[in-house]
């Protein structure tokens, strides 16, 4: 047995996400009936990019025992040749736990489950199979086609008629999934799937938040929010804003329709605030927040809160600045991430922020927990 597997993906604990510490033992159980596998010595073949180990078949019985550096996906094969796929099963993880491969029959035909990644990715799996059938046929219909039917212009939007719904399904699916499954790895896998279409970005970045503070702080999470910084909305390192730059103004409304500007705050210290109602980790920041805010009121120091719901959840952006007891000045543009001030400031993740000094200068970003307070205590002595 191999000792250790080469990493594909950062480790995940039982109840979400960790840092890998220690390595993770993972055991592979069969379970198969068919007198196929007790004919002859018949071996069982495991992969995970490249081969990986082997286990004899015995009275239909196999295992397998090892441990990686951290969770990635697997592939078990009854062919040690891989261009023979009559006898497989993929879709599971080697993560800690045991997996047990249970078969009337066929390898293939094994049901597969007992450990918390491969039951989610088996879940999202089944959801999504029946599109991927869908697709082929297309595919496949396409194919059959003569060259002149394939020019139709009738034939032609029928496909791209179709292969749109598939697609609008497969994004409903993924979306519940992921709100659904908030603590879990397999959802950050679904969303970086997701990010690779521009497309979808403004869907991507609503439903980053939606997941557990664990998931959401992840570094999966964060190379999602930088691809579609620099890919999809252009935004370099380099054009980014930065300590020691000019905040930019904006104007926005209040809930009762006043108009409020960054700069009616000059020469206060007034923290950006960049939230949203249906944000999460935002919701769970705010406590923080509010701490802060009442301990410097009297020193100096403002909070302006930036909302990027949307029109449509205006009442319960209402309803959050009560629920969380948001004493400080609330403006939205109601556009979500479409909202200007979020361009200007260049916001493709909340929660954010942006400590402004007297002079309008960004002096601090993204302070989070403890760093806010302590920030406060350096400067308002």
């Amino acid at each position: 047995m191999k000792k250790y597997l080469a990493p594909l993906f950062l480790l995940l604990s039982i109840s979400g996400l960790a840092v890998a510490q220690t390595p993770v033992s993972f055991v592979l159980k069969g379970r198969l009936g068919s007198d196929t596998y007790r004919a002859a010595p018949t071996y069982v073949y495991l992969r995970s990019g490249r081969m990986l180990d082997s286990a004899l078949i015995e009275k239909g019985r196999f295992e397998l025992k090892g441990a990686v550096d951290e969770p990635t996906k697997g592939f078990l094969s009854m062919r040690r040749n891989m261009q023979d796929m009559s006898d497989y099963k993929a879709v599971f993880w080697l993560e800690q736990g045991t997996l047990v491969f249970t078969s009337p029959d066929s390898l293939k035909n094994a049901q597969v489950g007992g450990t918390p990644l491969t039951d989610a990715w088996r879940e999202l799996w089944f959801a999504t199979e029946p599109i991927a059938q869908q697709r082929n046929a297309l595919k496949k219909e396409f194919e059959a086609a003569t060259p002149e039917h394939q020019e139709s212009l009738a034939f032609r939007q029928r496909q791209q008629v179709r292969r749109a719904a598939l697609l609008r399904e497969e994004k409903r699916i993924d979306s519940a999934f992921v709100r659904a499954h908030p603590t879990s790895f397999i959802s950050l896998t679904v969303l970086n799937s997701m990010s690779r279409d521009p497309a979808n970005a403004a869907l991507v970045m609503t439903l980053l938040p939606t997941l557990s503070p664990a998931a959401f702080n992840h570094s999966l999470a964060e190379e999602i929010r930088t691809k579609i910084r620099q890919n999809v909305l252009g935004i370099k390192p380099e054009t980014a804003l930065k300590p020691g730059q000019l905040a930019p103004n904006f104007t926005q409304a209040t809930p009762d329709g006043r108009q409020v500007s960054l700069s009616d705050y000059r020469g206060k210290y007034v923290l950006v605030d960049f939230w949203a109602s249906w944000c999460g980790p935002c919701r769970q920041e705010n406590p923080t927040v509010v701490k802060a805010y009442n301990a410097y009121k009297s020193k100096n120091f403002e909070v302006l809160g930036v909302s990027l719901d949307e029109a449509r959840d205006r009442a319960k952006w209402v309803k959050a600045i009560a629920d969380d007891q948001l004493p400080w000045t609330q403006v939205a543009e109601l556009k979500g991430w479409q909202a200007k001030t979020a361009r200007a400031y260049f916001v493709t993740a909340i929660p954010q922020n942006f400590l402004v000094d007297p002079a309008g200068k960004i002096i601090a970003m993204n302070l989070r927990g403890e760093e806010l307070p302590e920030a406060l205590a350096r400067l308002l002595k």
